[in-house]
């Protein structure tokens, strides 16, 4: 367990003073055995995305390398919240009061970005409130700490730098593409997003500019800077960008490649969204990589809740569950049974 003592100063804006962590990612990606432990952080950076969403940026010492795709455990309470009973050595209880009040597992997040110095890492987590959990994530301050065990999970794999890279994100699903974004550009690979979200106060993304009304990649969004991104924005209802769902937008994209042409579909957001994505993808045969969601009690293998049943030629029925904390979150669309 790697203990980390709170950062005296930290004075430096969002992008200013750090090295990039591309070679350290792209590194990472060449095994999926990766090591990881538990650190205390420190929130550095907080700022509301939308009305719902929020963004924190932890601050930590010796993390291990990590890569897009992959994410962290955090836990959503002081780590001394839960007092135990002394009266017996032998018995450990823990305050029924407070377990009422702080969630007692942790929960994952994506990591949506990874900034290295030396020996000290930055990473972002952006959240949505929608219980006690992260409604605590979005109350802490700069100084707080907050306890995680990470990196977890298998990785996307990384595309060739004479692919084209279409990346999907919707939701709370931006955080691994965003990353994605900044490392593939970083690399040299043509990359594009099409972000979308139910109505212009649920999308977690920085606005430059209002983005046209139809399906055109624009330079509009401050996430992926200094990353030179361009996107589409969608929102179910047209109140912002072009209005219908990101498939809306993908499946023009994936009518229009050309033969030779090397396109790979990356995504990211609610699952009857990655189920359409997947099917798109797979009529025009191109391949595609989802990022699965799913609850996770540990985020290691160990409580087995968090399957995607999967299909696998080596079974006896053809298919068997896959721990999506494991060999997941990020999974060939073609192997999910849906």
């Amino acid at each position: 367990m790697l203990e980390q003592t709170r950062s005296q100063q930290y004075q430096k804006a969002h992008h200013r003073g750090f090295l990039r962590a591309s070679v350290s990612t792209i590194t990472a990606m060449a095994s999926l055995e990766q090591t990881s432990a538990l650190f205390r952080s420190t929130v550095i950076r907080r700022r509301s995305v939308s009305v719902e969403h929020f963004e924190i940026t932890l601050a930590v010492n010796g993390f291990p390398a990590a890569a897009p795709g992959q994410f962290i455990q955090l836990l959503h309470h002081e780590p001394h919240a839960f007092e135990m009973n002394q009266g017996d050595a032998n018995l450990i209880q823990f305050n029924t009061d407070t377990i009422s009040e702080n969630p007692l597992l942790r929960r994952p997040f994506s990591i949506g970005a990874l900034r290295r110095s030396g020996d000290q890492t930055e990473i972002d987590i952006i959240g949505r409130v929608i219980g006690i959990g992260t409604a605590w994530l979005d109350a802490l301050r700069v100084g707080n700490s907050v306890d995680f065990i990470g990196p977890l999970g298998t990785p996307f794999r990384l595309p060739p730098k004479n692919a084209r890279a279409i990346l999907v994100a919707g939701g709370v699903g931006l955080p691994p593409i965003r990353w994605l974004g900044m490392t593939l550009t970083d690399m040299g690979v043509d990359c594009r997003a099409i972000i979308g979200a139910q109505r212009r106060e649920l999308l977690p993304v920085i606005i430059k500019q209002k983005p046209t009304n139809f399906a055109e990649f624009q330079h509009i969004l401050g996430d992926f800077e200094p990353h030179p991104v361009h996107v589409i924005v969608t929102t179910d209802d047209g109140s912002f960008g072009m209005k219908g769902r990101v498939t809306d937008a993908l499946a023009p994209i994936l009518c229009g490649t050309t033969e030779g042409e090397l396109v790979q579909v990356f995504a990211c957001g609610p699952e009857p969204m990655l189920k359409a994505v997947g099917e798109l993808c797979e009529a025009s045969n191109v391949s595609c990589q989802l990022a699965m969601e799913r609850v996770m009690g540990c985020g290691m293998g160990t409580c087995q809740s968090c399957v995607v049943p999967v299909k696998d030629d080596a079974a006896s029925d053809g298919w068997r569950y896959a721990l999506c904390c494991r060999e997941g979150p990020v999974f060939d669309s073609r192997v999910v049974i849906w």
